[in-house]
């Protein structure tokens, strides 16, 4: 599945979700209205026919709005224009209430804050497009009713859907907003790793590069840059193919994997470059990781040649000495370039001239 084009089974997946999320807020939500309007309608000796209607709103409505959702082409549009429904039906009985302010400024609150969590101010906008769609005109001939005051009845059956209902869509936002941090960090978490070898890229690599540099300058670690450049290796592709290369680069990272410590970061610095960022060593240390890294990188082969013998080139330099991260990561390149003037396979230590020298294996 490309990273950009999510398949049609994903898809239907995410909307159903989306509609069963709504179905079930809809139903707690005309659960809860349909306590204090009734009770408003009984107030105004409504005829029989508004208790049907409001009967069908709260407890059917429901259910056809989610398999009307259900069965469309397009799910989550359709939920969307249920939604939008939902506004209509609102402001047909806040008008049949006579705008009675206790339950309807709450299911007006009710209306405007679900939609706006649900789709933003598109949305909303078209929820109270709807609303005074329906409102105006039913209020007109209802005859223009304004009713101040209401019942204590009416009161307590609409503090359970001015609580209840907000603390329901409070929990819902803030499980999403939970799922939406999660998915961050793993897209996050994804972009700064290399896929194809399984340790962090080169933006990765800068950034925990310049926190070992300032922990080192603060005197809570001494922090090593070592850089590893595999000799020879374009001859590696030319004579075996890219997928011997790529291969031979997958088993180097593994290794760096394996030897690096806890707190050490194996990266790809870029094209065949690979970098362990050491979180704390001295140099006798950081010569023995450096070593053991050669060594056993020499012991790998590939699949296309059991005669094939690779051969590592390294660059070490330690943070406390550089000046700067440039110059940190500077010295590093230095020391490696020296290696492969040299020769190639082969550990330099950066040192301050004129004792910087090699060590050739």
């Amino acid at each position: 599945m490309h990273y950009n084009s999510p398949d049609h089974s994903h898809l239907k997946m995410r909307s159903t979700r989306f509609i069963r999320r709504m179905f079930a807020m809809r139903q707690l939500g005309t659960f809860l209205c349909f306590n204090p309007i009734i009770s408003v309608l009984l107030e105004l000796q409504k005829g029989n026919a508004f208790y049907v209607l409001l009967f069908i709103n709260a407890f059917v409505w429901p259910w056809v709005a989610y398999r009307v959702a259900m069965s469309s082409a397009d799910p989550t549009a359709s939920e969307r224009r249920n939604l939008t429904i939902d506004a209509a039906l609102g402001g047909f009985w806040v008008a049949m209430m006579g705008i009675s302010p206790m339950p309807s400024l709450i299911i007006i609150a009710v209306l405007a804050s679900d939609r706006y969590a649900v789709g933003g101010w598109l949305q909303l906008q078209s929820a109270m497009r709807a609303f005074l769609l329906i409102f105006i005109p039913m209020w007109m001939l209802n005859g223009m009713p304004w009713q101040t005051s209401f019942s204590t009845r009416t009161v307590w059956l609409t503090l359970p859907l001015a609580a209840g209902y907000m603390f329901v869509l409070s929990a819902v936002s803030y499980k999403l907003t939970l799922t939406l941090r999660r998915k961050n960090r793993e897209l996050e978490r994804i972009s700064l790793m290399d896929p194809s070898l399984g340790i962090p890229n080169r933006r990765l690599f800068d950034r925990r590069l310049e926190s070992e540099y300032l922990r080192t300058r603060r005197g809570e670690c001494r922090a090593w840059l070592l850089l590893l450049d595999v000799d020879n290796f374009k001859t590696v592709n030319d004579t075996f193919g890219h997928e011997a290369g790529d291969f031979l680069l997958a088993e180097i990272s593994a290794l760096l994997r394996n030897e690096a410590g806890e707190q050490d970061i194996p990266a790809r610095f870029g094209g065949d470059e690979l970098g362990v960022i050491v979180h704390d060593a001295d140099e006798v240390g950081i010569l023995t990781l450096a070593e053991t890294l050669q060594q056993k990188i020499t012991q790998l082969r590939l699949p296309a040649s059991a005669d094939f013998h690779c051969s590592i080139s390294i660059g070490i330099a330690a943070a406390s000495e550089a000046e700067s991260l440039q110059q940190w990561l500077s010295r590093a390149d230095l020391a490696l370039y020296s290696v492969k003037r040299a020769g190639r396979n082969g550990v330099q230590l950066w040192r301050p001239a004129p004792e910087n020298a090699a060590v050739n294996q």
